[in-house]
């Protein structure tokens, strides 16, 4: 193991094995934040999260920094401020870490300072201050710069012009944040000296190379002196609250401390601040800075640099009311030696300053003898000097006076105190200068005044802008003519030489020549220098407006004009040479930063061929977002419109002409293109895009668009998603239908800002719950401007509609706001829901835990709706789940009593279970007793599949067995009806076995022969087992209830000739009351007796042929004693015990049955007698006639 572990390639490819690992988890939870943050809507989550990311990020993991850090630049234009905030953040820390991103950064960090948010401003200013100090760092460690170093540099420089124009924005914070940062340029920017406080990462203009192309020391420090200049002037600013006040002395006192070159400026704009203090301030404020001024100056007195201005300062404390102790304790210690080099260099520097103030020098000539003569130099009045500083002393004044102008107070109490030393006519020095002030506004008035009292006090030496004009006037030199007093010399010494010794004519000829030489020589180069001047100066002062002469505004604009129009004819040469992308550039720069009349020739010139052109107008469009972002060096044409003004109206006019002046295809393909690549989508560019919505042929085309965008486009999802949604709620149900489709697929899906389309579903369904229909849903945004009061059936599905739909995706949330809507839903707001559940229900299925736990609980008021869903979940299902049943169970007996919830689950339910319910179940309204017998019986395809516990036989035999005290005999009729009119169930061996057990039922079913005519009316063929039936009734005494009476009665009317036997088996007196009921049997029955008299075995005794014949209803009943019976023989026994049983019965039994019954009376049920009566040949079996009366209660 040892030697594996001490290989240096193992332990290297070990450490990046893990390396990896580590760095691939962290990717992973950055994505998954990433993720999270761009579906999350809260504030603070995102900023959570956004912090995750940037703790892994630059705590373990900056290789992963290249890969996200676009993804996290653009958070910079979230619409949450504390998102903006905290991405400042993390670009601070990415620059303090990881400079080398500064040129991706900067561009950001300029668009920031830009924000609408104060807040966020204010952030960005705090972070510029380490940004700047480390991209100087980075820049001026280069080796060689590159591009992005040249760009970052440039666009630092821009950063700084803009904090510094902030020193003057209306908010408090901002102005405070800005004077720190340019506290910070300063010291960066200016050079350390010996007294300079020493801190680690130190930076100066020392470190700053002189071989940097891109910045020179001199230029740096000149600027860093003008921002000191300009803290000065702010520091002394009469207008300056005391919240700045109070920064602005804290960052002059740092300046001086690390930068003690600046001590006497900073200790003399102290000591200006304590004798003129602003007049604004409050007692309060007034007690806060001067405490604050005595606290920096303290801290300065305990700075070295501070010696030669110590008694200064120490005056200036002793003002402030510090104690001479605290003075002496706040002295650095010094020793001799340090405070007499301190008192040298005082003394050495207030000399060079004499020296330079000194206006006045001597020109010192020397002779060629040696001699030297020192003449003064003659001075005058510099009068450009003197203009100079007048005209400054003007300004200077004139701002004063014009913020005191500003003040109601001043200006009366001005009027007040001089009205009355006016006098009364006007003098004529003052109506000589005089101009009438007509239609000027009240800050030109002010200027106006201000600038002539400011031009009189300058004169009189007045106003604070004295202190610019010197006590003496400024002086300089007078220029003389050297070559002319030259000149002038050499002439006299000629005339003083020839005067003074005797020449002759050739020799004065002589010199006259050499003097003349001379003098054209001296003249030659008095000429050719005064040339070299004026050269200098003309190549100096040489400017094109002054040797040129301007055109008329007009004539600019037609060569402009011109030129832009040639380079737009230039569109097939420039494809031909190859410079369509140069040439594409150059319109694109012209079309962004020219004024309107060019910018609207180029768009109409992208407008004539846009599907051609297109490219060249995604150009300009990412041109102006460069310009609005600050991402290029142009500018616009000064405007007074916003800075996104420009940009917003391109887009939105581009959108508008395509939809106007395009093809379908072409204007689809190009309205996705735009919408899908534009850099910024402002809302004025969507309305087009809404509007041809509502077209209906680009209805889909238009939601689809939507849709891409709101996945495709993060930083606008929110807004196109609450479009989506506004269409879902639609009143046309195309754009609905639409919108909805895609709402589903972006909550399920994609998992886009679930919860704000829960929100937005949840809210709408709610307002089922009013009594009327809100005002905020009549809208145009929905297709409904007017506003309607009352409920309409097609407004409520409207408002469920996306809950519904949504509803099998997060079944919890949204069953439970469908019950609590329904509970306090109206009547018919109930009924419209109860018919829109079907398709979600469906979807959801029987076995979900939610629905279930919803049926179990069955809240108050939701009893149909609970009934309902089970029905859904129940329809075309052969066997509903165990699950399912089991709650319907335990619901029907433990809080809903309503018989319909057991209706879904009959296919369920045990026999007994079917069998008990029944009585209930037929008292029900008639249609829901026609759809349960349809379940029972499975009737129709939709229940053919189902399989129930009880069969047909056990449902109409318990049917009949129902007590007519608990159902009304009429519900019962009419669900005999029902099971008897399904002949395809009740077939003729079914009805057989029906009413077999009907017959042998005790007491005897009140409908059964009400079943029986039914039965023999639909099978004709059981007329033989009805015989049977009918026999076995008069055995049971069937007379004794009047409704089976009757209904015995209607069955032998329609058995006709063949119920003739069983009609002789009655008993005299009931024979003689059916006769009379049905006295049309009468005549056949007479003759079927006479046919059988003789037969000895007929039984037609005198009596019964008196009944059938109508002579005598009188019975007479013969009294047999016991020991006649006994004397009897057996044949004779047998034939009593016929009699007998006719008298008892009143029925006509075989020999052979009544033996049989003495045997086994067991068998007595399953013998037929109708077999062993003789029938008459002629008489004929008569069909049942349907037109026969039926027993009373059918129908």
């Amino acid at each position: 193991m040892d030697p594996i572990l001490g290989r240096p390639q193992f332990l290297s490819e070990t450490a990046n094995l893990f390396t990896d690992e580590k760095t691939a988890n962290a990717r992973a939870r950055v994505v998954e934040w990433l993720n999270e943050l761009a579906t999350t809507a809260e504030s603070q989550a995102k900023c959570e999260l956004l912090v995750k990311v940037q703790e892994t990020i630059m705590g373990s993991c900056t290789e992963l920094l290249e890969e996200f850090l676009e993804h996290i630049l653009s958070l910079a234009h979230d619409g949450n401020m504390d998102v903006r905030k905290q991405v400042v953040s993390f670009m601070e820390k990415i620059c303090k870490s990881k400079v080398e991103y500064l040129p991706q950064i900067v561009n950001v960090i300029s668009m920031l300072l830009r924000d609408r948010s104060p807040q966020v401003i204010k952030r960005v200013i705090q972070a510029c201050g380490s940004i700047y100090k480390n991209g100087l760092q980075w820049i001026c460690s280069q080796q060689e710069l590159t591009d992005s170093a040249d760009q970052a540099w440039n666009v630092l420089s821009l950063i700084k012009a803009q904090i510094l124009d902030l020193i003057d924005n209306d908010n408090d914070g901002i102005r405070t944040n800005a004077i720190k940062f340019l506290e910070g340029v300063v010291v960066l920017q200016s050079y350390p000296d010996e007294d300079t406080q020493k801190k680690d990462n130190d930076f100066s203009l020392d470190n700053v190379s002189e071989n940097i192309r891109i910045m020179k020391r001199k230029k740096l420090e000149e600027e860093a002196f003008n921002i000191f200049d300009i803290l000065l002037k702010f520091h002394a600013a009469t207008h300056i609250s005391s919240v700045n006040l109070i920064a602005c002395t804290g960052s002059l006192c740092t300046i001086a401390k690390l930068r003690p070159s600046f001590m006497g400026l900073v200790i003399e704009a102290f000591k200006y601040l304590n004798s003129n203090l602003p007049p604004t301030l409050t007692d309060s404020q007034v007690s806060s800075v001067r405490k604050s001024l005595k606290m920096q100056l303290t801290t300065l007195l305990k700075n070295k640099g501070s010696y030669e201005y110590q008694a200064t300062v120490k005056q200036l404390l002793h003002d402030l009311g510090s104690s001479q102790s605290e003075i002496q304790r706040a002295i650095p210690k010094m020793d001799k030696q340090e405070q007499l080099r301190r008192q040298k260099r005082i003394l050495d520097n207030a000399t060079n300053s004499l020296s330079k103030k000194m206006r006045l020098c001597a020109y010192i000539e020397s002779k060629e003898d040696g001699n030297s003569v020192s003449k003064d130099v003659e001075m005058e009045i510099d009068e450009d000097e003197l203009n100079k500083q007048k005209e400054k002393s003007t300004k200077v004044n004139e701002k004063f006076i014009a913020e005191h102008l500003r003040s109601v107070s001043v200006v009366v109490n001005l009027i007040m105190e001089h009205l009355p030393k006016l006098p009364n006519s006007a003098p004529e020095h003052f109506l000589r200068g005089y101009t009438p002030v007509r239609d000027l506004s009240t800050n030109q008035q002010i200027a106006k005044i201000s600038h002539g009292l400011g031009e009189q006090m300058t004169a009189l030496r007045l106003g604070p802008g004295a202190a610019v004009l010197t006590k003496e006037p400024p002086m300089k030199p007078v220029e003389k003519n050297n070559v002319s007093d030259e000149l002038m010399e050499v002439d006299e010494m000629i005339v003083r030489e020839s005067t003074c010794t005797g020449i002759t004519d050739e020799e004065q000829i002589r010199k006259e020549e050499a003097t003349k030489k001379l003098r054209e020589n001296m003249e030659r180069l008095k000429g050719e220098q005064e040339l070299i001047e004026r050269m200098k100066q003309k190549a100096k002062a040489l400017k094109l407006q002054e040797v040129t002469k301007p055109f008329p505004r007009q004539t600019k604009e037609k060569f402009l004009m011109d030129a832009v129009k040639r380079v737009l004819r230039s569109e097939r040469q420039s494809i031909a040479g190859g410079v369509s992308a140069k040439r594409r550039r150059i319109l694109t720069v012209m079309a962004a930063t020219f004024p309107d009349n060019v910018r609207y020739y180029i768009f109409d010139f992208i407008m004539m061929d846009i599907k051609q052109r297109i490219d060249l107008g995604f150009s300009w469009l990412y041109e102006e977002y460069c310009l609005l972002q600050g991402f290029t060096r142009h500018s616009y044409v000064k405007s007074e419109n916003r800075p996104d003004y420009a940009y917003n109206e391109f887009l939105t006019q581009m959108v508008k002409g395509v939809i106007e002046k395009c093809e379908f295809r072409d204007k689809i393909l190009l309205l996705r293109r735009i919408f899908l690549e534009a850099p910024l989508l402002p809302d004025e560019a969507m309305k087009p895009l809404l509007d041809l919505v509502v077209i209906e042929e680009y209805t889909n085309h238009g939601l689809d668009l939507i849709k891409d965008m709101t996945i495709l486009r993060p930083p606008r999802k929110n807004k196109l998603l609450r479009l989506l949604l506004c269409f879902c709620v639609y009143e046309r149900t195309d754009i609905r239908e639409k919108a909805v489709e895609h709402i589903v697929a972006l909550y399920h899906e994609h998992k886009i800002m679930p919860l704000r389309i829960d929100e937005f579903a949840l809210e709408w369904a709610g307002y089922l719950e009013k009594e009327v229909p809100p005002v905020s849903i009549f809208k145009n945004d929905y297709g409904r401007p007017e506003v309607e009061t009352t409920w309409r059936e097609e407004i409520a599905k409207l408002c469920l509609s996306l809950l519904l739909v949504l509803m099998p995706f997060n079944t919890e949330v949204y069953l439970d706001k469908l019950i609590e809507v329904y509970a306090k839903a109206s009547a018919d707001l109930k009924r419209t829901i109860l018919r829109c559940i079907d398709a979600p229900i469906k979807k959801i299925g029987p076995d979900d835990s939610i629905v279930l736990r919803v049926i179990e609980d069955c809240p108050k008021g939701c009893e149909t709706l609970i009934i309902r869903i089970i029905y859904i979940l129940t329809e075309k299902v052969s066997t509903p789940p165990l699950e399912l049943v089991q709650r319907v169970r335990d619901l029907y007996a433990n809080k809903i009593k309503d018989v319909r919830i057991l209706i879904p689950v009959l296919n369920g339910l045990t026999r007994q279970e079917i069998l008990n319910a029944l009585p209930k179940l037929i008292k029900l309204n008639q249609v829901v007793v026609r759809e349960v017998f349809n379940r029972l019986l499975s009737i129709g395809p939709e229940f053919a599949n189902q399989v129930i516990a009880a069969t047909p036989t056990d449902i109409l035999v318990t049917l009949h067995n129902i007590d007519i005290s608990d159902c009304d005999l009429k519900c019962i009729v009419k669900a005999t009806s029902l099971c008897l009119s399904e002949k395809d169930v009740y077939t003729y061996d079914v009805l057989i076995s029906v009413l077999q057990q009907l017959v042998e039922i005790s007491p005897t079913p009140t409908l059964l022969m009400r079943t029986v005519i039914q039965s023999l009316s639909l099978y004709p063929r059981l007329g033989n087992f009805v015989l049977n039936l009918l026999q076995r009734l008069i055995l049971k005494q069937v007379w004794r209830q009047k409704v089976i009476w009757e209904g015995f009665l209607k069955c032998l009317q329609r058995l006709k000739t063949t119920a003739l036997p069983i009609m002789l088996q009655l008993p005299p007196q009931q024979l003689a009351n059916a006769l009379d009921q049905c006295p049309e049997l009468r005549q056949p029955l007479l003759e079927y007796a006479q046919s059988i008299e003789d037969e000895p075995m007929s039984g037609i005794t005198p009596q019964i042929k008196d009944i059938i014949s109508g002579k005598s209803t009188d019975v007479f009943i013969t009294v047999v004693s016991i020991v006649d019976l006994l004397a009897l023989t057996n044949t004779s026994y047998y034939y009593f015990l016929y009699l007998l049983r006719q008298d008892d019965s009143g029925g006509f039994i075989s020999i052979d049955n009544i033996k049989k019954e003495i045997e086994d009376p067991q068998e007595i049920s399953t013998i037929s007698t109708v077999t062993t009566v003789p029938v008459l040949s002629s008489a004929a079996i008569i069909a049942p006639d349907v037109n026969q009366p039926l027993p009373p209660g059918e129908d």
